[in-house]
């Protein structure tokens, strides 16, 4: 390594006369109190070599804009390999300057004012222990009045290899013998860039001829080479119209229309090359599973097809549909040949509900620790931990993905349909954009669907199950917008249930709201012969004359002790009461009643059968019976801890307040514990009337 260098003397102070002087604080800043020269006075730098430990860049380098770490990395690994090739061009200070901030101890001699790169490269050598401060580096010194326009002359003479240059380059060493390791480690590249270079110049001497004249770009070029003979690649940029020569359009002219990812992913590419299928490998994709095309695309589709008819197979046996057909892509055209059939819904099994219960506590658990994962993530920004965080937010929320299939597993279970409806009734394996399995259960084919309807048109009781004919294959029912954004499937089921129980309370005292909406039910069904009139005008009643308070009263034992189902049990009590402790009484009773009781009567079993539930046919028909009813859940619900804020994010209680008319009194909460929190929403929204978007009636 050589010693320090004595620095040169600086040239002239002479300054041309046609260049104005900047500010005298930028001179003292810049230290250009030397003047400058646009012309050399001498014939040449001075070339020395000087220890990388006394240079520094100037600040009369012309180039401002900091290279990007890439350009920096890749730079040091060529010097690496081949050394410093090009020498840094500096001046020398007059007094040596020190260094600030942890450079403090640091004395440097000489300012690069042409080769920021270069010295950033060496830096970055120095760091990874390649070289040490005594790195002979050889530097052409120039005077201080020549430095900006020395760094000009130089930033803006420079040109950098092409890419033609460097393809064709690489191919003429491995020409002469060189192999493909040698090239990388010789220019500090990866294998892989070198074998993307050389793929480059196996393009036809035509289109690379193009290429180099600008005529084509990399990525047209890069797609190109993805056919393995010349005649292929000029025939697919010739039969293209000049406007349509992009990419995406040249890879579909060379690998035809393609495979979706998903069924690659479904069957598999061993499977598919075990079975005499070709793969055509995308050296230019990061993404491995991004840059295989298939060879066969009608050999990777028979593959799928057999697979998934293998699945039905088994599905068929162990459920015993009538039926079960696959589609590979389930598109508005396979769409349109089903039907969901009519379902209802039966109460669980003691084991079921009780494994349904235990699996909504552990979604609730989750979401509380994810919340306070977020929380964490948030305030421990930067501190080091953030991997860790994010390791179990997403352990987190794959459990939560696995619990939530379970509930929607168990829930298809107690799905059933009619007898003269699930004789036609089947099912559908398809695939998704993951290339996971779908089953749509439940459907009804086009034909069994108009079979069943012609069947049934005289008979209102199975026809009004039946919609207009227009294909809602895998719709959902949910009838409740947006108030349920953000809120837990099972919050949400629960706030309906409060919902449910209030609007039947609401409706006995309304009697003659019961019985227009008794009448509604039951004229839909029987006075008109159309049977779509059950699905243009739904009810919100359960006209079967079936409670479903037993089936709420699952969702939540909390609910016993809310006001409206302490209300409902007085009532219902007593008219326990007063009718005969015998049914078989009952028919002479009633008919020795005034019609005011009858209707009295009529009202509570009307307001019995009401079904508010989240998510079902009937939550937009008792949304208007509770407009009707003048419901105003503020009466019957208040938001706590357990029912409520307990239950959902920091966020979603910032804006309970806020809606509460409490913003300003939430400000700084949101960095409280989760249960201090809480405890303090809870008696900010005391006696406030507040509602979530759920429980809100609209006039």
């Amino acid at each position: 390594m050589s010693k320090t260098a004595t620095p040169t003397t600086r040239g002239s102070n002479s300054r041309a006369a046609d260049v104005p002087s900047a500010p005298p604080e930028t001179h003292q800043e810049a230290g250009l109190e030397a003047g400058i020269a646009l012309r050399a006075q001498s014939p040449e730098a001075d070339l020395q070599h000087l220890p990388l430990r006394g240079l520094r860049l100037d600040e009369r380098n012309v180039r401002k804009d900091p290279p990007t770490e890439g350009e920096i990395e890749e730079l040091a690994d060529l010097i690496d390999a081949q050394g410093l090739l090009q020498n840094l061009t500096v001046i020398a200070y007059d007094t040596p300057r020190r260094g600030k901030g942890r450079e403090k101890h640091r004395v440097y001699t000489h300012g690069v004012i042409a080769g920021g790169r270069r010295l950033r490269a060496l830096h970055l050598l120095l760091k990874r222990g390649r070289i040490d401060l005594e790195y002979s580096v050889a530097c052409g010194v120039v005077p201080v009045e020549r430095a900006i326009a020395v760094s000009v002359a130089e930033n803006q003479g420079q040109k950098p290899m092409s890419i033609a240059d460097t393809v064709q380059a690489f191919a003429d060493m491995v020409a002469a013998g060189a192999g493909i390791e040698d090239i990388a480690v010789c220019f500090g590249l990866t294998p892989l860039t070198v074998k993307r270079r050389l793929k480059l110049a196996g393009v036809s001497p035509k289109l690379f001829a193009m290429f180099r004249a600008g005529e084509l770009n990399m990525d047209q070029l890069m797609a190109l080479s993805l056919a393995d003979t010349h005649a292929k690649q000029e025939s697919a940029w010739e039969c293209l119209p000049v406007y349509s020569r992009d990419p995406a359009a040249l890879r579909r002219a060379i690998l035809g229309t393609g495979v979706r990812g998903a069924l690659v992913r479904f069957v598999g590419l061993d499977a598919y090359e075990l079975a005499g299928g070709v793969v055509i490998r995308d050296l230019f994709s990061d993404e491995q599973s991004e840059s295989d095309h298939i060879g066969d695309p009608a050999l990777m589709q028979r593959l799928a097809l057999e697979r998934l008819q293998a699945k039905a197979e088994e599905l068929r046996a162990l459920e015993g549909w009538p039926w079960a057909e696959v589609a590979i892509d389930f598109g508005y055209e396979v769409q349109q040949r089903y039907h969901d059939a009519p379902t209802q819904r039966r109460e669980a099994s003691a084991e079921q509900a009780q494994e349904l219960a235990a699996l909504e506590r552990e979604q609730e658990g989750l979401d509380e620790r994810l919340e306070a994962l977020y929380d964490r993530e948030q305030e421990d920004e930067g501190d080091g931990d953030g991997e860790n965080a994010e390791r179990a937010i997403e352990a987190l929320e794959m459990r939560q993905q696995v619990v939530q299939a379970r509930i929607d597993e168990i829930e298809q279970q107690l799905a059933y349909c009619e007898p003269e409806v699930a004789a036609l009734a089947g099912a559908l394996l398809t695939l998704d954009r993951e290339g996971t399995l779908v089953v749509k259960r439940h459907l009804l084919r086009d034909e069994d669907y108009r079979q069943l309807r012609s069947a049934m048109g005289g008979v209102a009781g199975h026809c009004r199950a039946l919609g207009d004919g227009s294909n809602d294959a895998g719709m959902g029912t949910g009838q409740d917008g947006d108030a349920d954004a953000g809120l837990s499937a099972a919050l949400c089921r629960e706030l309906a249930a409060y919902k449910t129980e209030a609007l039947q309370v609401t409706l006995m005292r309304k009697p003659q709201v019961a019985l227009a909406a008794l009448a509604h039910a039951m004229a839909t069904v029987l006075l008109y012969d159309d049977c779509t009139a059950r699905f243009a005008s739904p009810t919100a009643l359960t006209v079967s004359v079936q409670s479903c308070n037993w089936s709420l009263m699952q969702l939540t034992p909390r609910l016993k002790e809310s006001s409206a189902h302490v209300a409902l049990s007085t009532l219902v009590a007593g008219w326990r009461e007063r009718l005969p402790a015998e049914p078989v009484a009952l028919l002479p009773y009633l008919l020795e009643q005034s019609v005011e009781t009858l209707l009295d009567l009529l009202a509570l079993c009307a307001a019995l059968t009401a079904n508010a539930t989240h998510g079902s046919a009937h939550a937009k028909p008792a949304q208007t019976l509770a407009s009707a009813t003048g419901l105003d859940m503020a009466d019957w619900w208040q938001a706590s801890g357990e029912t409520y804020l307990g239950r959902v994010s920091k966020a979603q209680i910032g804006q309970a307040l806020a809606e509460a008319g409490e913003g300003e009194a939430g400000v700084g909460l949101a960095k409280m514990k989760k249960e201090q929190l809480v405890e303090k929403a809870e008696a900010l929204l005391d006696g406030k009337r507040w509602l979530p978007a759920l429980l809100r009636v609209q006039a």
